[in-house]
């Protein structure tokens, strides 16, 4: 069988343990279920680090609802929610980011962190600070480049990133912190 498979039978699973859930809980438990729902069948089109990750957070998301459900209706959910996490584990093993790329998001993030407190320092310096900020937006643009390449081939959206590649000259405080943010959620 082949991991989507097995996460469909882990997924179908967890909607019929949930049919029997108090109705007070049944929308937000429905509403978790769905977004998994979505993100495993996006997965039938392909596996990559992308959408390995899509199907986490869903499941994250899961996880947090059927923790809030009454003890009896959590342990009926606990055994295909735990077959579910365990096939994840194995499909997130085989689809996930080379740690080569996940070494080359955190030395940009390093280096966009040292950018950021320079401008924090700068902004409560009395009379300001002529000394040049460092990793200027050219340098990080360059070494962003590749990087967005590698991460769209991996499925990723780069919307705070790409904006650094196409108006260095905008990156400010914020949009630093926008970038290592996005960049976070990628590398997990």
């Amino acid at each position: 069988m082949n991991d989507v498979v097995m996460l469909e039978a882990a997924l179908f699973q967890l909607r019929t343990g949930a049919e029997d859930v108090d109705a007070i809980y049944a929308p937000q438990l429905e509403l978790s279920l769905s977004l998994l729902s979505n993100a495993v069948a996006a997965a039938r089109d392909g596996i990559n680090a992308a959408r390995v990750n899509d199907m986490e957070f869903a499941l994250a998301d899961l996880g947090a609802a059927i923790d809030e459900l009454p003890a009896a209706d959590a342990e009926r959910l606990a055994a295909p929610l735990e077959m579910m996490r365990d096939d994840l584990a194995r499909l997130k093993e085989s689809a996930s980011l080379d740690a080569a790329v996940v070494a080359r998001i955190r030395a940009l993030q390093s280096r966009l962190r040292e950018r950021r407190a320079a401008i924090e320092r700068q902004t409560y310096r009395e009379g300001g600070d002529d000394t040049p900020l460092p990793h200027p937006p050219d340098e990080l643009r360059g070494d962003a480049l590749p990087l967005r390449d590698t991460l769209a081939a991996a499925g990723f959206a780069t919307p705070a990133l790409d904006t650094l590649i196409e108006e260095p000259e905008s990156l400010r405080f914020h949009s630093i912190s926008e970038i290592v943010d996005e960049l976070d959620v990628i590398a997990g």
